[in-house]
C-alpha cells in the first residue's frame, strides 16, 4: 500500500499534474502519511514540485530525512494503518482534563494548560531555532536575520530530536485524545514559530486574524495548538482569538457572500482577546475560532512550537 500511495501522491503533487482519481480518503491518507513519516507538508511540496523526478527519488528523499531504520519502521506502520483504517477507533483514552476545564473548552473553544512541557525541553527547542537562524539572544541586532526556512513568523524546520520530543509528548497526546474522544490519533509534523520585536525598521510579518479552514470541505471538529517555548505576555506576540465563535460561525457566515468578506468584518470588530502564557504552556483552539499571532511589542522574541494531531 505504501508504494502505491507514494506513486499516486507524487503524481498528484507533480509539476506536470496528470489526471488522477482521488477522493476525500486521499487527503486523510495524506495527513497520516506525513505524520507517520515525520515530514512537513511545505518541505514535501517543495521537493515534489521543484526537484522530484521519480517514485524512487521521493522514497530516497524521505529515508534520507528519517534514517533507514526509522524509515522502514514507518513503512510498516503506514501499511498497518492502511490495513485497519476502517476499523472502529480505540476509545480507551485517559481523562486528564477535569470537569471545569472541559466546561471552559465547550463554552470557549480554546484552553490553556500550564506546564505540560518542561523548561529544559522548551530551552532545547529554542536553541534549535537560534542555531538555525544564527541568532544570539544577547545581541538584539542578530534577531532580524533572513533564512530560507523562515517564512513570515513560521520556521519550516521539522526533523530534530528535541522538536520530536515535544511533538510526541505523552502528556500532550493525552489531552488531544480526550478532546477528540479517541486514543487513535497521531502527532502531525508541525512547524516552529519565531516572532522578534518590532522596531523602526522591522514590522510584524505574520497573518492578520484568519481561519485555517478548507471551506470547500466544511467546518470540522479540528483542534489546532501550540506550545509557548518562552514566557509570552500579551505584548510579546501572544495568540489572539475570538472565544466561543464555534457556536456562531455557521450563522455568521450566512450573512456574507464568502468567508473572506466575513473575516474582514471580524477584523474590524476587534472581538479577539490575547491568550498570554508561560514557558511550557499548551494552548489549543478549534479551527472555527478566528485567530492570529500578533505584533511583538516587547523587548524579547517569541518562540513557539505548533502542535496538532490527526485521527487514525
Amino acid at each position: 500500500m505504501y508504494s502505491s500511495f507514494v506513486s499516486l501522491y507524487r503524481v498528484y503533487h507533480s509539476r506536470q499534474k496528470s489526471e488522477v482519481n482521488i477522493n476525500q480518503d486521499f487527503f486523510r491518507m495524506e495527513e497520516v502519511f506525513l505524520s507517520v513519516f515525520g515530514i512537513g507538508i511545505f518541505e514535501t511540496y517543495d521537493f515534489l514540485y521543484g526537484h522530484c523526478e521519480s517514485d524512487d527519488e521521493f522514497k530516497q528523499w524521505i529515508m534520507h530525512r528519517m534514517g533507514k531504520k526509522a524509515y522502514l519502521e514507518a513503512v510498516e506502520k503506514f501499511n498497518s494503518w492502511c490495513d485497519r483504517a476502517i476499523d472502529k477507533p480505540d476509545q480507551d483514552f485517559l481523562k486528564v482534563l477535569d470537569a471545569d476545564q472541559l466546561k471552559f473548552w465547550d463554552k470557549n473553544g480554546y484552553i490553556r494548560i500550564s506546564g505540560l512541557v518542561s523548561e529544559d525541553d522548551c530551552n532545547h527547542v529554542v536553541d534549535v531555532i537560534t542555531e538555525m537562524l544564527g541568532i544570539n539572544l544577547e545581541q538584539p541586532s542578530s534577531w532580524y536575520t533572513q533564512h530560507s526556512l523562515l517564512q513570515g513568523i513560521m520556521l519550516q524546520l521539522y526533523q530534530n530530536e528535541h522538536i520530536a520530543k515535544v511533538r510526541n509528548s505523552e502528556l500532550i497526546r493525552q489531552v488531544f485524545a480526550q478532546l477528540y474522544q479517541t486514543n487513535s490519533i497521531i502527532a502531525k509534523t508541525e512547524k516552529l514559530g519565531y516572532n522578534p520585536p518590532e522596531t523602526d525598521s522591522f514590522n510584524f510579518s505574520g497573518s492578520p486574524l484568519h481561519w485555517d479552514i478548507d471551506f470547500s470541505n466544511g467546518i470540522k471538529y479540528y483542534i489546532q495548538g501550540l506550545v509557548y517555548l518562552n514566557d509570552v505576555p500579551e505584548d510579546r506576540g501572544a495568540l489572539n482569538l475570538i472565544p466561543g465563535f464555534q457556536h456562531e460561525i455557521d450563522s455568521f457566515l450566512q450573512l456574507y457572500p464568502n468567508p473572506d468578506q466575513a473575516i474582514d468584518v471580524l477584523r474590524q470588530q476587534n472581538r479577539q482577546i490575547a491568550v498570554a502564557g508561560n514557558k511550557g504552556d499548551l494552548i489549543l483552539w478549534l479551527e472555527a475560532l478566528p485567530h492570529a499571532a500578533t505584533a511583538n511589542r516587547s523587548d524579547y522574541p517569541r518562540f513557539v512550537q505548533y502542535i496538532s494531531f490527526t485521527k487514525l
